[in-house]
């Protein structure tokens, strides 16, 4: 027979420490060394955050011989809807489509109620229900009572009644 010699002395014999998961020392990461330096750096602000930014930058404006401040959005909007005022058509339609975007948004149910006509179809419902659960004569047993055996019971046996 063969003996067979093995080149790898594997984890009891391995004295480098270099098996599955463990590269070699000079391989790894250094403490404080990230692993994708070129990535993005701490503190960089996606677009989001930077259009929100700008759009909350305070600008100076004059109306009526007075200089006030504010925000970039207040004075890009005053903007907007005074050349709508004068005729501009694109600046017409480009008003007209943000406020059916804002109005196509949905609403925070939560917090409003609801509007008179859900309100009808809701009560509708109920007196509907109600009277339904009065043809059938349908009671909510008493919590001192047992409940009746034979109410709702089903065979379970498998033979019919």
């Amino acid at each position: 027979m063969v003996k067979r010699i093995r080149l790898n002395a594997g984890k009891s014999g391995n004295t480098s420490g270099v098996w599955y998961r463990q590269p070699p020392k000079h391989t790894q990461f250094k403490s404080g060394q990230s692993g994708n330096p070129a990535g993005r750096p701490k503190g960089t602000r996606n677009f989001k955050t930077e259009l929100r930014a700008t759009l909350q930058t305070p600008v100076k404006i004059n109306k009526g011989g007075r200089s006030r401040k504010v925000s970039t959005q207040r004075a890009s909007l005053m903007v907007l809807s005074a050349k709508a005022l004068n005729g501009d058509q694109r600046a017409i339609e480009h008003l007209i489509g943000l406020a059916l975007r804002i109005d196509d948004e949905p609403n925070n149910t939560a917090t409003t109620g609801l509007d008179i006509n859900d309100r009808a179809i809701l009560d509708a419902y109920v007196k509907e229900a109600i009277a339904e659960a009065v043809e059938a004569d349908v009671t909510r047993p008493d919590q001192d009572k047992p409940p009746d055996p034979t109410y709702n019971s089903h065979p379970t046996d498998g033979t019919s009644q």
